[in-house]
């Protein structure tokens, strides 16, 4: 990718970690008993409707994990995804996808949640910004996840130095940035963009995921 270009985008998310700062204080954007979970099958719930739902504690395989018994709900699963998984979809990640690409109104993005993925997607003009977090309670669990998807992606390439922020992260040359911490995986997907991206038409597909990814890395660490 151009390196130039990559810069560019960098000192862009400098400014961008500047303004997470700036918010520190507030909480993490979903993690109120109001959140909002849209569910794989598109319904719209908030936190308390999903603890009202019989069975809802016990997803996947909890049933089992934790009986069914009076003391089932001892100690109970989290629900949904992580407050930093539903930090790519809300507060200030939504504001800066709107200012690298110099948007005229914020994207109103959606999000979905399957077990332990969650995506996010701003529908853009010229196609869809795809952000997920591989959201792993199980740091090795995650760390499996984030080779195995360099594996599936095939030709990538290794974020080192500067560019990697300290954290071991990957991308391809046609637009997607891979990074994990804390073993949870963040990805950002491109692709489906057209290059020449951003006010002066100058960022490619993998400048614009480095961007974005760089500002949900910036919210995680003011916000951890």
């Amino acid at each position: 990718m151009n390196r130039t270009s990559l810069l560019a985008s960098m000192a862009v998310s400098a400014m961008l970690i500047t303004g997470c700062a700036s918010t520190a204080a507030e909480p993490p954007p979903a993690a109120g008993p109001s959140a909002l979970h849209t569910m794989p099958d598109g319904t719209v719930m908030s936190d308390s409707e999903m603890a009202d739902m019989p069975g809802m504690t016990h997803d996947h395989d909890h049933d089992h994990d934790h009986g069914s018994g009076p003391d089932a709900s001892a100690s109970p699963e989290p629900v949904g995804p992580s407050p930093a998984a539903r930090m790519v979809c809300s507060g200030d990640v939504v504001a800066d996808v709107s200012r690298i690409l110099a948007l005229d109104t914020e994207p109103a993005p959606t999000s979905a949640w399957a077990q332990p993925m969650f995506t996010c997607t701003y529908q853009l003009q010229g196609g869809p910004l795809v952000l997920s977090v591989h959201d792993a309670t199980d740091e090795a669990a995650g760390k499996q996840y984030f080779a195995d998807l360099r594996t599936e992606l095939g030709d990538t390439e290794e974020l080192r130095g500067m560019y990697g922020l300290g954290l071991p992260a990957y991308e391809t040359d046609d637009g997607t940035v891979v990074f994990i911490r804390d073993g949870k995986t963040l990805q950002v997907d491109a692709t489906a963009l057209p290059d020449k991206l951003g006010p002066d038409h100058s960022m490619s597909q993998t400048d614009l995921a480095y961007a974005v990814a760089t500002s949900v890395l910036a919210c995680w660490t003011e916000h951890a």
